[in-house]
């Protein structure tokens, strides 16, 4: 078995997945919306999925926190499950309430995902909110103390682990001081490691005593490790184990995410964003102009949005060698780094293959 939790591409198998999945078997999968039509298609597709390796247990995973971070919509889930952000409000008034709420939430939630084949819904966030932070945590998180976020996180493990599901804690040792978005850009967190201790990983060090799975965060923290994001890092991920005292499963991110790969990173980044702003007839040229000034000439900086659409994207298709090559090579540094498993979304079958063929 390889090491990898993979996401695959559309509602069912591709031949050439089930060609991969046979040759490689892998650790697990994670679904997305795009792999969600029907109750009765997912279902079909986690027997599937669980059938590929019948000597073995195959978990799968869904990002299904509630809020806007729900992969499994009405009316295939029962209803819309509310953000953390809301149980954090309710906790302000009245705590006994927020916490019997919550745990009830998390069971009807997770009661949902077992009988659709699902194992965990890749919660709970554990990151503290901050105020001028990216909303990339924002409603995800269930408040700004250490010591609100662990009641409302040991609340949700309750509930999870109630319909023997599997929490999973994120994102460890603690996203929410990040200013920048690691889907696109590298955080680097420069507080100092007393602080830290005290707040950010102070929640995970209390965490790290259930049973749980814990997944990284692509965010250096300069305290520890001026160099290599969390993920990639054996100095964090030797903390992570020996400070914060974490001995389950520890999963890497999104290894597909731009903040671990450097320039190719920054470039796929600037692309991808373009082209989901001029896709939605969005002002992109005064953000992104002097970037793209690096990538085109300074004519085509004042093209049309769909004359950049197509030009990004043939930048991107040209740019895919080098990712394959900075994943393959950022796979093989968060296993050797310390992590137990790597986790990578994409559903794109050529990232696939890379990370199955990494040596």
């Amino acid at each position: 078995m390889i090491p990898i939790i993979f996401g695959i591409s559309g509602t069912k198998l591709t031949q050439e997945e089930l060609d991969l999945f046979k040759v490689h078997q892998v650790a697990g999968f994670i679904l997305f919306s795009r792999n969600v039509e029907s109750r009765g298609q997912v279902i079909e597709l986690t027997n599937m999925l669980k059938g590929l390796y019948s000597e073995r247990e195959v978990p799968i995973f869904v990002d299904q926190e509630g809020g806007r971070v729900a992969r499994i919509k009405p009316p295939i889930a029962a209803r819309l499950y509310p953000s953390a952000e809301h149980f954090s409000n309710i906790y302000n008034d009245d705590r006994l309430r927020a916490k019997l709420e919550l745990k009830a939430n998390y069971i009807q939630l997770m009661s949902e995902l077992k009988e659709l084949g699902i194992d965990s819904p890749c919660a709970p966030v554990c990151d503290l909110s901050f105020e001028g932070a990216s909303d990339v945590i924002g409603d995800r998180s269930f408040g700004r103390t250490p010591e609100k976020v662990i009641d409302l996180c040991k609340s949700v493990i309750a509930g999870i682990q109630r319909c023997d599901g599997l929490p999973f804690i994120k994102h460890i040792p603690g996203h929410g001081r990040s200013i920048v978005d690691s889907h696109f850009d590298l955080p680097i967190i420069t507080a100092t490691l007393e602080e830290l201790e005290a707040t950010d990983f102070k929640v995970f060090k209390e965490l790290a005593l259930e049973k749980v799975w814990a997944m990284t965060a692509h965010i250096v923290y300069t305290s520890i490790d001026p160099d290599l994001p969390a993920t990639t890092s054996k100095r964090v991920i030797d903390y992570i184990r020996n400070n914060i005292g974490f001995k389950g499963n520890l999963v890497s991110d999104d290894l597909g995410m731009y903040a671990l790969h450097g320039d190719v990173g920054k470039k796929r980044s600037t692309l991808k964003k373009v082209i989901a702003l001029a896709e939605g007839n969005l002002e992109w040229r005064k953000d992104y102009s002097e970037s793209l000034k690096n990538l085109f000439d300074i004519e085509t900086v004042q093209a049309t949005n769909l004359a950049i659409i197509e030009l990004c994207k043939k930048k991107l298709a040209e740019s895919k060698i080098e990712f394959l090559a900075s994943l393959a090579k950022i796979t093989r540094m968060s296993l050797d780094a310390g992590c137990d498993l790597a986790l990578h979304c994409s559903g794109d079958i050529d990232e696939m293959r890379t990370i199955c063929n990494i040596k």
